[in-house]
């Protein structure tokens, strides 16, 4: 057999006549290249056990430079916070010099506990200092706390200061040694690493060209074969299914041949039954394309749905918008006028607490009111409009119907003022306590879908949005302001009292309104100062 290698043609010859089966002859060079592969992986496992040590090393040693550093820091910003609270009396440094010391404590015991070599000495010089920097702090502060800061300095500068350089001396010394170890360790690794590389390089090396000559010697007594064969299979493509397949191999490839010319044979019969099924799917293919069509106008209908529930689902409770899309209640975002109760409520404080707040803190403290919110106008079934910086817009009675409208509007409020205290107890920062003011008014407003195109808004307008949207500037901090119709459909659920007339932008008139103290009979609420 003439191969494209005449020096490996012997080798082929062989290989050819070998009386093993196809499977065998596969498997003895898989096995071969099976054995070195997993050599080179064994190898390599080992090289990546070695580095992932030394890497864990290193890091250790790296910390232990860190921690040795924050050790140090520990040690000057003590002496900086001693110094501060002994010349401005300040107790706030007093505060800070404990934890200083607290830190320095905490990273000696965990560095000690794994010392090893030099460093033990060392440590044993930080903790004879350490004894000596602890006894004369108590004489500092026994002078401290006695308010004899001239003499408390005098003890500091002459024993408590000298004593402070000396462990910032030490705490250098930890770093020298555990970075000559890093660097040590770093260098060790990069040697293994070159050793390494050339191992791995040299098994590649091997495992490529065995496999390559197992692959040439395997591939060749075959290949006749598998070209006659794709000469037989590309006659069947074209419909030539008359002459069969002679293949002179004693191997699977001659079942292989005889299956081919089988499968032929079958091709011809079932050539000669397509023709006859042809028609048959013609006259099918008709009711299909029906099929489909219908199909299709289902699948629009549902992905309708679907977007109608997404876009409701913005606005409403859950509940509701289970009982519109269930049809339960019938709703199309259409222009309407309609009676319902606005509420604004908005965040008082908020500026000052922006001021002091990190940004990150603001946003997070927005997302948590703004979702404890929603859960209370989900809860009574509002529609959420939107929501207007630390504010928000929502209001009652659309789309489902609601008779006692005004009443969820006002228990809402009350809900979310007590909701606000809490929030207010865990966000409030310095002098800048957190509270809400809440507007509502009753009245025809026009509710519906407004917008572009491009951007649509289910949202109301109106007087009674303006209303709504004045009362709450009105509104104290903790205070809800009803106006005069919605206190004449709540009156038997919470006690009021009068405030105004109001002259309220944009309304000739002064406005009557109310602020709501409580639920009848029940605790009243809590305006913040």
């Amino acid at each position: 057999m003439k191969t494209p290698i005449p020096l490996l043609d012997p080798v082929v010859a062989f290989v050819a006549r070998w009386g093993a089966s196809l499977h065998k002859k596969l498997l003895v060079g898989f096995l071969l290249i099976l054995f070195l592969l997993l050599g080179t992986a064994v190898l390599g496992f080992l090289l990546m056990q070695r580095a992932s040590a030394q890497a864990h090393r290193i890091s250790n040693l790296t910390d232990r430079v860190v921690a040795a550093g924050r050790m140090e820091y520990a040690i000057t910003a003590s002496m900086h916070f001693r110094a501060m609270h002994l010349l401005t009396g300040d107790v706030a440094n007093d505060k800070k010099l404990v934890g200083a010391r607290q830190t320095f404590s905490t990273l000696l015991g965990s560095l000690e506990a794994a010392a090893e070599g030099q460093e033990r000495e060392v440590f044993q010089k930080i903790r004879e200092a350490n004894l000596r920097y602890a006894l004369s702090s108590q004489q500092v502060d026994g002078r401290a706390h006695g308010k004899d800061l001239r003499g408390a300095m005098a003890i500091h500068l002459k024993e408590e200061h000298p004593v402070s350089h000396e462990l910032e001396g030490l705490a250098r010394d930890l770093i020298r040694i555990a970075s000559e170890r890093r660097d040590a360790s770093v260098r060790a690794v990069e040697r293994d690493s070159r050793v390494g590389k050339a191992l791995l390089a040299g098994a590649g090396v091997a495992s490529v060209g065995l496999a390559l000559f197992l692959g040439y010697v395997l591939s060749w007594p075959i290949l006749g074969a598998v070209r006659q064969l794709d000469d037989h299979m590309g006659r069947v493509s074209r419909g030539e299914l008359q002459q069969e397949i002679v293949i002179p191999n004693r191997d699977e490839f001659q079942g292989l041949a005889e299956k081919a010319n089988e499968m032929m044979r079958a091709l011809a019969l079932a050539r000669e039954d397509l023709m006859r099924e042809h028609e048959a799917v013609k006259q099918q293919a008709g009711s299909l394309d029906e099929m489909n069509r219908q199909l299709e106008g289902r699948v629009r209908s549902q992905v309708d749905e679907i977007e109608r529930t997404r876009r409701l689902s913005s606005y409403l409770a859950p509940q509701v918008v289970r009982a519109i899309t269930s049809g339960e209640h019938a709703f199309a975002m259409v222009n309407a006028r309609k009676q319902l109760t606005i509420l604004f409520a908005d965040i008082r404080g908020f500026t000052a607490f922006s001021d002091v707040a990190e940004p990150e803190e603001v946003i997070t403290f927005l997302n948590t009111y703004l979702s404890k919110m929603t859960d209370l106008v989900f809860k009574y079934e509002g529609t959420l409009d939107k929501f207007l910086g630390d504010g928000m817009l929502v209001f009652f009675n659309d789309p489902v119907p609601q008779p006692d409208h005004a009443k969820r509007a006002v228990q809402m409020a009350m809900d979310m003022q007590e909701k606000a205290k809490e929030i207010s107890s865990e966000w409030s920062i310095g002098d800048s306590p957190l509270s809400v003011g809440i507007g509502i008014s009753t009245g025809y407003v026009t509710v519906g879908a407004i917008g572009s195109e491009h951007r649509m808004e289910y949202t109301v307008i109106g007087t009674q949005v303006n209303l709504a949207a004045r009362l709450v500037t009105v509104a104290e901090p903790g205070q809800i302001i009803i106006s005069q119709r919605t206190c004449d459909l709540v009156r038997d659920l919470v006690d009021v009292t009068e405030v105004g007339p109001l002259t309220v932008k944009g309304f000739q008139k002064p406005v009557v309104a109310y602020s709501v103290l409580g639920v009848k009979g029940g605790p009243r609420l809590h305006q913040a100062t």
